[in-house]
């Protein structure tokens, strides 16, 4: 049986991720929300506001160290469980938690692995704006640009395996179009 949620675990890391980019891109040139002819969205002002608080919200969450190989083993057993939840743009993190807490036979899952909704919806998020910005090369010119965690960049880099064990399970599940795909 497949349970459905207003929400895609991979389309709203992907969302989220695409969107800092936007924002980022957005603050960088004089505070323009419409991001004009390259496929993303044109944002509201409340939106940018919105997104930048989940931004560095996200960025300065503290992923526990093993935090990888669980959100890898919990995406498969969602995968596994059929629990195919389909995409949102533009909810706020809490918006994210709240549609999580809220899926038929999520919760088991997500305790087994050791994740309330809270903590999975963050870590997936961290994870996914921390792994698309740690390598940007600093800017001394761009101070808006949101900065990760140091601590968090030091578990991503320390563990390149199992950050792609994390995006391969995110990518088979999307090109399948199975559960947690958008």
């Amino acid at each position: 049986m497949r349970h459905t949620l207003k929400l895609s675990f991979r389309s709203a890391l992907l969302g989220i991720v695409g969107a800092a980019a936007v924002v980022a891109g957005t603050a960088a040139q004089a505070q323009t929300v419409s991001t004009g002819g390259n496929g993303a969205p044109n944002l509201t002002p409340e939106q940018v506001a919105t997104l930048q608080h989940d931004m560095e919200t996200a960025l300065h969450y503290h992923l526990a160290p093993n935090v990888l190989p669980r959100l890898t083993t919990a995406l498969k057993e969602i995968q596994a469980a059929g629990i195919q939840p389909p995409s949102r743009f533009g909810m706020s993190l809490d918006q994210q938690i709240a549609l999580v807490q809220q899926v038929p036979g999520l919760d088991p899952i997500l305790q087994k692995n050791g994740f309330s909704a809270y903590d999975f919806v963050m870590s997936l998020t961290c994870v996914g704006l921390t792994g698309s910005l740690m390598n940007v090369p600093a800017n001394p010119g761009n101070t808006k640009m949101p900065q990760p965690e140091p601590a968090n960049v030091a578990i991503l880099k320390s563990n390149p395996q199992d950050l792609q064990n994390l995006v391969t399970v995110l990518r088979s599940a999307h090109q399948s179009g199975g559960a947690l795909s958008h």
